[in-house]
């Protein structure tokens, strides 16, 4: 019964039936076309998601998100990937005793839980991380658990620097949990550096994942793995040591796949083991079923003692770079390679493109019906078609201008195609403006404002101005109430009405005798003889006066002349 059910879940498993299986509520897949359309995953990891492009990941450092979603990347490729640090989630990683062990992980994704990776390809993944955390790296995750990652094709060199004690590098997945990897495609650099040599570590390798449990099928995979390890070793072309979850009925496999495999390593432990495997470096226990299982090919070196093994030999490379420009079908690179050992590697990649010559218009749009533009690739002669737009009716006005109150109008007249139609410009309307006076108000007169259209001049409204009042004078104050002036002397007197705004806010001037003092209607005085005269300011309408005493004598020289000289003789 036992056996009964557990041939039932492992083909619900293969069948994809599970919690693999996420976002079919979700709706549309959100596109992505850019590296910050892959940083928004972090938003929403459980979310279902499509790559519309390939995305130069290039430029920066990318640090490896948690995913839990869907991601169908359509055969599109992210290129230039570069991992320098583990990413911010962690789990527990067992060993080969499933001793369990607080894990931090790097690669395109960190911790991949329940998810499904379709169709993504990544070209030029550098790993390159150095910790003393213990550490798996995979290109596309670090850390895969009940998820499937289909026809995915993976370039990369990953390289794991570390003093802790677990951890791993695999091609596409550093440590797995019953999960499947199928239609797969891996080429991959491997390389694993233990620098503490007071702790026995346990490494692994693998070229699809290289610790724990899961499913292989029909896949390809290259990989040439370097390792220098104070502790145990566990290198396979495909998985580096298979160890499945104490107690699960989670059946693992590897099916119709084949492995290319090179292994250089060294192993320093008191107790050694140096597995190292083309396909699977240690199953102990046997239960991972193989079938169609190849070994294309298998080189290993295996070093006594510590030595340098990294494909990188030289402390201080000198590389000369050669670039290789990519064409129609195939990708641009830039390879480096070493003057000293001879060690080479590929960055700087550039996809595949086509390289167009001008356009040629094979079919002319018309004005309602879009043409066709074809392009030619000078390399490879392949033909691009690209909708050229209607160029749409090319319509020459002519306008009837409306006024304020006649509508007017707009005939149209196609150019190319003498299509036509009118429309009607509706009547202007009047504009009124501000109310203006037309007549001002008068004392006793009413006036007029008016409003008027500013556009036709006709008035639109009128209404009444009330007619001012008369406002009579209440009082009136003189400039000075008494003036002394000499015989000869000149002054002048003011006047203020009061009310300010009495109607007629003047006045008049009279002297009680001229002969002494003489007034003018500008209120200018001249003394002309000795003695006194009263100045008396009147209001036009006679309600209110004033008065100015004005005192006129001579000077001492004038009372001489006169009285002593007899000047009043001469007068």
């Amino acid at each position: 019964m036992k056996r009964f059910f557990a041939a039932v879940l492992c083909a619900l498993l293969l069948l994809g039936v599970g919690p693999a299986v996420h976002g079919e509520e979700e709706g549309a897949p959100v596109a992505i076309a850019d590296r910050a359309g892959l940083l928004r995953i972090a938003e929403d990891p459980a979310g279902t998601y499509e790559l519309t492009d390939d995305i130069d990941m290039g430029g920066e450092d990318w640090v490896p998100l948690a995913f839990s979603g869907k991601l169908n990347g359509h055969g599109h490729t992210l290129y230039n990937l570069t991992v320098t640090a583990p990413g911010p989630d962690r789990t527990m990683t067992y060993d080969g005793n499933r001793k369990e062990y607080d894990t931090v992980f790097g690669g395109l994704f960190s911790v991949v839980k329940d998810a499904e990776i379709r169709e993504v390809n990544l070209i030029n993944a550098v790993i390159d991380v150095t910790t003393d955390q213990h550490c798996f790296l995979g290109a596309l995750a670090g850390y895969a658990e009940h998820s499937v990652v289909a026809d995915c094709a993976v370039q990369t060199r990953s390289h794991l620097t570390l003093t802790s004690i677990n951890a791993g590098v695999g091609g596409l997945c550093g440590f797995s949990w019953e999960s499947r990897f199928s239609g797969c495609t891996v080429d991959a650099e491997l390389i694993f550096t233990d620098t503490n040599r007071d702790a026995l570590c346990e490494e692994f390798i693998g070229g699809v994942y290289s610790c724990g449990s899961g499913q292989i099928e029909d896949c390809t995979v290259k990989t040439r793995g370097f390792s220098e390890v104070y502790g145990y070793c566990h290198n396979g072309g495909l998985i580096g040591m298979f160890k499945d979850v104490k107690g699960s009925g989670y059946r693992s496999h590897v099916y119709n796949t084949t492995a290319d495999t090179e292994f250089s390593f060294f192993e320093i432990t008191p107790s050694r083991r140096a597995y190292c495997s083309p396909t699977i470096g240690e199953d102990t226990q046997r239960a991972c079923e193989r079938k169609k299982m190849y070994a294309a090919h298998f080189a290993k070196f295996e070093s006594r003692t510590p030595t340098r093994l990294s494909p990188e030999k030289c402390d201080e490379p000198q590389y000369a770079d050669s670039l290789t420009p990519g064409d129609c079908t195939h990708w641009g690179y830039t390879t480096h390679t070493c003057g000293t050992c001879g060690y080479s590697y590929r960055d700087s990649y550039t996809p595949p493109v086509h390289q167009y010559g001008a356009a040629e218009l094979t079919v002319k749009p018309t004005c309602t019906e879009a043409g066709e533009n074809t392009y030619t690739c000078t390399l490879c002669g392949h033909r691009q078609k690209e909708p050229v737009p209607a160029t749409g009716h090319a319509y020459e006005e002519t306008d009837t201008a409306p006024t304020c109150t006649e509508n007017g109008e707009k005939v149209f007249v196609c150019a190319n195609c003498n299509d036509r139609y009118t429309e009607v410009i509706p009547a202007l309307g009047h504009t009124p403006g501000e109310w203006t006076v037309a007549q001002a108000a008068q004392v006793n007169v009413p006036g007029e404002e008016q409003k008027v259209c500013q556009t036709c001049g006709e008035v639109l409204e009128r209404r009444e101005i009330p007619a001012l009042p008369y406002i009579h004078a209440e009082g009136m104050t003189l400039s000075a109430d008494a003036l002394a002036l000499h015989v000869g002397d000149a002054a002048r007197l003011t006047a203020v009405i009061a009310p300010a705004d009495a109607t007629e806010p003047t006045w008049t001037f009279t002297s009680s005798d001229p002969a002494v003092a003489e007034v003018f209607p500008d209120g200018g005085i001249a003394a002309h003889g000795p003695g006194t005269a009263t100045i008396l300011a009147t209001s036009a309408d006679g309600r209110a006066t004033a008065s100015c005493l004005v005192t006129v004598t001579y000077t001492p020289w004038q009372w001489v002349k006169h009285y002593i000289l007899f000047g009043w003789a001469w007068e």
